[in-house]
């Protein structure tokens, strides 16, 4: 991510000559500042831009939950119905050939 932070270089080393920095220290010290704050800071885009990608990795994730959900539907009616045929047939052959 790119971050694009105005920051007046400019007249924060005047503010710091005022406040008795050298040139050299208030240039260092704006130098430093501003470089930090386009580093670290994420601006509103940036986060606009995460937000979407999580939204979509949220989809994905939703429909891949769904796409499971209706397996393991599938799963557990197919055993049911296999359970009630097995217990169907051991029933017949027990009536069949138990006296």
């Amino acid at each position: 991510m790119t971050s694009q932070v105005l920051f007046d270089r400019l007249a924060y080393v005047d503010r710091l000559k005022a406040a008795s920095f050298t040139e050299q220290q208030a240039r260092g010290a704006a130098d430093a500042l501003g470089e930090a704050l386009t580093e670290t800071v994420a601006t509103k885009a940036d986060i606009t831009q995460l937000e979407a990608k999580i939204d979509t990795r949220f989809a994905q994730v939703d429909a891949r939950i769904a796409e499971v959900r209706a397996t393991i539907i599938q799963w557990v009616v197919g055993a049911a119905i296999a359970t009630c045929t097995i217990g169907a047939a051991v029933a017949g052959f027990i009536i069949k050939h138990v006296p």
